[in-house]
């Protein structure tokens, strides 16, 4: 029988997919889970409380003759970290050298052009550090933890990370926050309501995965 899970501060879809034993498209296209697909877009992008359906194993078989070797091979998907750095006037820190600490295993590259960090990482991930070899800058990174764009959480947290917003990531429609918005939506050609309307939820997404 299908069963549901409850989403956890700090899970996505690949997480979750990871520890069920499923690929996550299995569970993002799945007919139950129509509602999240639509709703949130991004299966990394999920939002504590959401239910995703989680459908029962199905058994292969397969057969092969006695007495001879065999072997099989088990499909492994990573998740990926995507991110982007850029200074204070909006240009992208490109081409530098980085060491990447994910559960204790290091990664060592550099940033492209675009100043962007894509490296894939194992689903269960919950925290890493970013370290920049020249400067000695050093990132905290929780994973897992951004909440969707249609939330006053997700909107200041993404508006945080792009230097645009420093107040608390609480959920609150707080003076700073709301000052944030209109600052935000004044740069973008948008109308300065300070409201996370549905254009504001569009150019957050389109900027911050950009």
């Amino acid at each position: 029988m299908p069963t549901t899970h409850q989403v956890q501060q700090g899970e996505c879809l690949v997480s979750i997919a990871e520890s069920y034993g499923f690929f996550w498209e299995t569970l993002w296209n799945l007919p139950e889970n129509k509602a999240i697909r639509e709703s949130r877009r991004d299966p990394t992008v999920l939002l504590p409380g959401d239910v995703v359906t989680i459908p029962e194993k199905t058994v292969k078989e397969y057969v092969r003759p006695t007495g001879a070797r065999h072997t099989f091979r088990v499909k492994n998907i990573p998740a990926k970290l995507n991110l982007r750095l850029h200074d204070e006037g909006g240009e992208a820190r490109a081409n530098l050298a980085y060491v990447l600490t994910i559960d204790g295993v290091e990664t060592r590259g550099s940033t492209d052009g675009e100043g962007a960090v894509r490296v894939p990482i194992p689903p269960q991930a919950r925290r890493g550090t970013l370290l920049l070899v020249e400067s000695g800058e050093s990132f905290e990174l929780n994973l897992g933890n951004l909440d969707p764009v249609d939330t006053p959480r997700g909107a200041q947290a993404r508006l945080r990370q792009m230097g645009a917003y420093f107040g608390a990531v609480d959920g609150s429609m707080s003076e700073d926050f709301v000052m944030a918005l209109k600052a935000f939506q004044t740069s973008r050609g948008l109308t300065a309501t300070g409201e996370l309307d549905a254009s504001t939820q569009s150019a957050l997404r389109e900027t911050f995965t950009g």
